[in-house]
């Protein structure tokens, strides 16, 4: 299956608002009161904020020829709270589930490029990935191969940002990856 990934644009808050209802909504709803006018006015200042202030937040979506989509993540940068490091958290990670589990394990692994290259960009040497999905463990299995630390519901992972190829200050979506199709 061809794909892209590209920065969302308040035109895809939409389309993100309703996988999220329709994939994960049942993951919050017993926690949290699922508020989709609330998710989408939040989304778009994610939004607004990646074309503003670039290296503070990053929003993806990834669509297939179609113009379906197919998966979505957000990122930002956060102080550890009993650190001062900073850290790039990752707020979300989704894919389609109907989608087939190999292409659902590439999408997550091209939303992991997306936030070591964000990370670095930023100057940031922590990435925090975490997961409150019962269904865990493939997302967790995948974050050690990438050489994650997992701990629980957390993954960590530290950059050395003097050996990475990525250009401090230079975060930019990639045009066109063949890598990113299947």
């Amino acid at each position: 299956m061809e794909y892209a990934w590209r920065p969302a644009t308040g035109d895809d808050v939409p389309a993100i608002v309703n996988m999220a209802e329709s994939h994960f909504q049942t993951e919050i709803d017993a926690i949290f009161k699922p508020e989709p006018t609330v998710y989408a006015r939040n989304l778009t200042l994610a939004i607004v904020n990646q074309f503003f202030l670039p290296t503070t937040e990053a929003v993806g979506v990834c669509y297939d020829t179609n113009t379906k989509l197919l998966s979505y993540t957000w990122i930002r940068t956060e102080r550890a709270p009993w650190s001062d490091d900073n850290m790039a958290l990752v707020r979300m990670a989704h894919v389609d589930l109907t989608l087939s589990e190999r292409l659902r394990y590439r999408l997550v692994k091209d939303m992991m490029a997306i936030w070591e290259r964000f990370a670095v960009s930023a100057g940031i040497s922590i990435i925090c990935s975490t997961t409150m999905r019962r269904e865990q463990e493939g997302f967790l299995k995948l974050h050690t191969k990438m050489g994650y630390d997992v701990r629980g519901s957390y993954a960590y992972k530290r950059l050395n940002l003097e050996s990475n190829l990525v250009a401090k200050g230079a975060w930019q979506w990639r045009e066109h990856d063949p890598e990113h199709s299947c």
